[in-house]
This record gives structure tokens, sequence and C-alpha cells, in this order.
């Protein structure tokens, strides 16, 4: 039977749109982009029509399985309807044309900033929509929203996981990425064989069994290394290989999922980096998640260093391959996270710096780069991924050279930007990246794409932020840091 997705938005012209303008977005853009998702959803808007229709709406409201909130220009009256919804129930979906235009009371919680005007912008558009939608199916009573969130009795935690049935059709391709019956998969293989049925369910059911499986291991490990562990001083020089330490014990579980994240960047199949970007982010809701009894900071951020790991590798691939639509994917999508409070974040990579500072390594940042340079020579499946270690470093570099570009003059507060100083290749990646820039159009309108910037603001805004990024003070980047510079305007020569 079908389900309904109401849309709330506005009917009369705004500062954005004319009242036509509306119309063709609801008729042209919203409504095919959810009908057309396969999900069995039937779309409507309310009907302007005489009278007090409030209580239709609310009835709307009340009934419908989800609801598309477009908040486009703060129009008084969507308000008013996101309001009451979010009293009723959850399965919301918050959009919007600026950003500027999401409440900061509604920025936890998971929005979409979307284009319409050209087949670029709808298309895009309309694969959020069904990845949201899809998001929905596989987690349906989970709070979406402040009311819920707070008000409500609590449902359980992402981290508290029911079991999980799956039917005997499901069974043909259920494969757990942790747990006993992950061992010894062949992950190219189940990837193709994936991409070969092209039935993104499929991928829900991975994740589904993947973390029924990963969440109780992690937090039995991670409760044995606090016990276990001592705490106290511990000097600068034994950081990393204590870390290393606890991290050798918890790599273990996630490399698969880590594998299967790659092999599907490389192949280029959306849903199955969608997965392990899920997967990523209940690691790091375990790191966030308080403990009973003693807490070792090397054992409880060790599942937030695996995830940010799993992340950027998987965005070096994406990058080292020109798949620019997965890299601003890995940049850009939110990462749903249950924080220490109780409540969601919805943050995408970009915005999360801490990760940039792993609890694993006390909160340095020169030593996850070390971690990170290391890892082509002890991880067969990197080397199936990419050619060399060169290649390897030379790819990772690029990806933290763009992480770095991506943090915009007036967003600057703790730095993640210098990390690639620290990597084997970086001086030859950056004179690659910068050089490619400045000299094809194309290159640079996809490597703005990819930070969800456009070429024009970048171009504009060059100077502005390389002069902050290669003016961050070496601090704790020294002795590790060399001198490799972002070019002082754009167009130049990398420095040497």
């Amino acid at each position: 039977m079908p389900r309904d997705c109401f849309i709330i938005m506005p009917f009369s012209a705004t500062a954005s749109c004319t009242e036509d303008e509306w119309t063709q977005i609801f008729e042209q853009v919203l409504k095919p982009a959810v009908e057309s998702a396969g999900l069995d959803y039937v779309c409507r808007r309310s009907v302007a029509t005489r009278g007090n229709i409030i209580g239709a709406i609310v009835q709307d409201l009340n009934d419908s399985y989800v609801v598309l909130a477009d908040v486009t220009d703060k129009n008084a009256n969507v308000f008013y309807e996101l309001g009451v919804r979010h009293a009723i129930k959850d399965r919301s979906i918050l959009i919007a044309q600026k950003r500027e235009d999401i409440p900061f009371d509604l920025q936890a919680y998971a929005y979409h900033v979307y284009g319409w005007k050209t087949p670029e912008e709808r298309q895009a558009l309309a694969d959020k929509i069904r990845r949201l939608l899809v998001e929905m199916d596989s987690n349906p009573d989970r709070p979406d929203n402040p009311v819920s969130d707070f008000l409500k009795v609590r449902r359980p935690a992402e981290t508290e996981v029911a079991a999980v049935t799956i039917t005997p059709a499901e069974a043909k391709i259920a494969q757990p990425l942790a747990g006993p019956a992950s061992e010894g998969v062949d992950i190219q293989k189940l990837v193709e064989t994936l991409m070969e049925r092209n039935r993104p369910q499929d991928a829900r059911i991975i994740y589904r069994l993947t973390r029924v499986e990963l969440m109780p291991l992690i937090n039995e490990i991670l409760k044995s290394l606090n016990e276990k562990g001592k705490g106290g001083q511990i000097a600068k020089d034994q950081i990393f290989g204590k870390a290393i330490e606890y991290i050798s014990v918890i790599e273990p579980i996630t490399n698969t999922i880590e594998h299967f994240g790659l092999e599907s960047t490389q192949e280029g199949w959306t849903p199955g980096l969608e997965t392990a970007m899920k997967l990523a982010g209940n690691l790091i809701s375990v790191s966030e998640r308080p403990q009973a009894g003693q807490v070792i900071r090397f054992a409880q951020g060790t599942p937030a260093l695996l995830a940010w790991r799993m992340l950027c590798l998987c965005g070096a691939k994406a990058l080292d391959d020109e798949q620019f639509d997965l890299t601003k994917i890995i940049l850009t999508e939110p990462i749903e996270v249950e924080e220490a409070s109780g409540g969601f974040s919805n943050r995408p990579l970009l915005e999360r710096r801490d990760l940039f500072y792993p609890g694993a390594f006390l909160g340095y940042a020169n030593y996850p780069m070390r971690y990170i340079a290391e890892l082509w020579n002890s991880n067969k499946y990197l080397q199936s991924c990419f050619d060399s270690n060169d290649n390897f470093h030379m790819a990772v570099a690029k990806f933290f050279i763009l992480i770095a570009l991506a943090v915009k003059p007036n967003e600057m507060g703790r730095a993640i930007y210098p990390g690639y100083r620290l990597l084997p290749q970086a001086r030859r990646a950056m004179s690659s990246l910068t050089s490619r820039m400045f000299s094809s159009e194309a290159y640079l309108n996809n490597i703005a794409g990819a930070i969800g910037d456009t070429a024009t603001n970048l171009k504009g805004t060059w100077a502005a932020r390389v002069k902050v990024i290669n003016e961050v003070s070496s601090g704790e980047w020294s002795p590790f840091r060399d001198e490799v510079g972002f070019p002082s305007k754009f167009g130049e020569e990398a420095p040497s």
C-alpha cells in the first residue's frame, strides 16, 4: 500500500521564488523525486482553498508517514506546520535553498541545501531525498527533532542494538562485515555481486547485520580495555606506541568494514560507501558515549579514530579515482552520531574537526598522520586499492590538502588543515593538485563541488584562505612538519 509523503512549503511568492516557481518546484522537482524513489510513496501538498484549512493540514501532518519541509526564506506557515509535525511524530525531512534558512536549533539534525534550476541540481536533490527515505525505512523510529529528542520517552540509542531477523530472500546476499560470519569473506566479490544486483536495499541489509554484530563486540572490548588499562601521566615520546597497543586490539574488527567501503568507492557503488559511513557514525558514537567506571583515553578514543581513518581512506580513494561525487558525499554528507548528552548530531566530516585530534592519541594531531602514513605496508587490501606505497601517500596527501582548502577563513577554529604537511609526498601532492586546478576549469569545478563550494567563490577567497592556512604556527606540529604551503595567489606555482 502506498505511503504518504506530505510536503510543507510556501504557496505564495517569497524572496527566493515566485508563486509559479513554488508550484513548479513541487510538481517538477519534489513530487517526481519522492515518487520515483522506488519506495512506494505518494507525494502531495495541501491545496489552497477558501476558509480555515488548518484542521485538514494538521490531519495530514498527523497521518502522513513522512513530511518533507522546505524552510526556504523562513516562511512562518511552514515553520508552524513543521512545529506541529515535530510535536506529533518523527520522520521529517528538512530542506532549504540556503543554509542560513536552517535555524541554529535544527542544524544538529539532518537537512539538505538544494538547487533546482539545472538538471544536475534536480538530480542531486532527487538522489538525496531517496537516500533519506531509505535511511528512514532502515530506522523508522529514530528521534529526528528536538521534541522527540528531549521531551518524549527516550527510544533505544543507536548503540543499543536490537535483534535482527532476515527473510530467506535476504539471506542469499546477507553478509555481516563484523563478527564470526565476516571472517574470510571475499569483499571484492561481494561488492561486485551487489553491484550486479543493483538493489540499494541490499546495502541496508548489510548495515543491519553488521551493526548487530559490531556494536556488542566493540562495547565488550572497550569495556575490557578500560578495566585493564592504567591511568596516569605518560611521556610524549611514548604516546604513539601506547596508542598502537590499544588500536591493534580493535582494528581487526573494523578492517573488513573499511575494506568494504574502499571497494565500494573503487567500484563507484554509492550505497556501499554510505553503509560504511553510517557504520563510521556508529563507531564515533561509541567513543562519544559515557562509560561506567575507569575510562582510558587510548581505548575510548580508538573507535572514533578508526572511523576517521575509514572516512579519510575512502575519501583519498575517491579523489584519486576522480570520483568527485563520492568525494563530496564523504566530505559533506552528515554523519549521524549519538553524543554524550544523549542527543544526535548530524555534521559532515568537514565540520568534525574533533576527529582530527583523536582521543586515541591523547588529542594530538601529529600522531594520527604518522599512523595513516604507515598503513599501506600492513594492510593487504590497501595494496589492492592503491598501486604502490607512493601512490597511497600521494592520494592521502591530496585528500588532506583538499580538507585544508575547504576550511573557509570566517570558519577558522581549531586547525585541522596543517595535517597534510606531515605526510610523505606532501610537496608533490600540493604541486600536482594546485597546478591542475589552475590549468583546468573543469577540474577546478569538480574540486570546488567536492567541498560544497563553487569555482568562482574558491578563486575569490583563495588568497584569504591560504594565508590563514600557511600562517598556522608550528606548535605541536614541530618537528614533524615540512614547510609545504599553498600558493599565495591563485594561478601561481606551489612554493618549493
